[in-house]
């Protein structure tokens, strides 16, 4: 990385995160490309969704924003390809004017990470995207760790209460800073699917770190995960807060 080249805070990796976007608005698309390239990211905008998947196929990306009505196929199917493509791990977010409560879980049931609808808060929109990221880098690290030989493992999932947030998020820093890949919770609206993909994480999980606190035993997210990863025979941490 070049002197002087910014950086979002928490990207630990060689480069600038790179972001696709799928916009037939050409503010929306100015507006994004000049927004989050002041973060410190590289942006690519396209208006068509033919060409967004070109570039997809072509280009390494860390997050696609995607519009729904597109002038020539719709965000719906552009979402198919990706995520039925070798780099379906990138995370998507749908960012349209479609409002409505059925397109919000079609999209969601494709697989996208996040739906936002317009208009849109620009600074709320900079911490989902930060979060997407993150995900990505954690990802990115995990796969480089197994390409180097080194013992494949399952993510550490931790369940608390989002009353000890902040503690949690400083154990996830502290484990991810020494390799291991973290799952918890966080800003992402996952929508209906959410107990999906609670279920998800814990069914892939290589350990379930449990944070015990007088919040999270008046939880009842808390008492559902571990009651479910307890059903399904996970290696359980408890971890006295």
């Amino acid at each position: 990385m070049e002197p002087g080249n910014k950086l979002p805070e928490y990207w630990e990796l060689n480069r600038k995160p790179r972001l696709l976007v799928v916009e037939d608005d050409n503010d929306v698309g100015n507006l994004l490309k000049l927004f989050f390239t002041d973060q410190g990211m590289d942006v690519l905008v396209t208006v068509m969704g033919h060409e967004g998947l070109a570039l997809f196929s072509t280009q390494l990306f860390d997050l696609v924003m995607l519009d729904v009505n597109l002038p020539d196929i719709d965000g719906f199917e552009v979402m198919r390809v990706i995520k039925t493509s070798s780099n379906k791990s990138v995370p998507v977010y749908f960012l349209t004017q479609k409002d409505e409560r059925a397109d919000k879980l079609i999209g969601l049931g494709l697989g996208a990470d996040d739906y936002i609808t317009k208009p849109f808060d620009i600074d709320e929109l900079k911490l989902r995207v930060n979060t997407g990221l993150k995900h990505r880098q954690n990802y990115l690290k995990a796969a480089e760790h197994n390409r180097a030989g080194e013992p494949a493992a399952g993510h550490v999932f931790i369940s608390y209460s989002h009353r000890d947030g902040d503690f949690t998020h400083r154990l996830a820093k502290e484990l991810e800073d020494r390799h291991i890949p973290v799952w918890i919770d966080d800003r992402i609206d996952y929508g209906t699917r959410w107990p999906q993909v609670i279920q998800e994480k814990i069914d892939t999980c290589q350990a379930f770190v449990l944070v015990m606190s007088d919040n999270a035993r008046a939880s009842d997210w808390v008492n559902n995960e571990l009651t479910y990863a307890q059903s399904k025979g996970k290696r359980i941490y408890p971890l006295l807060l």
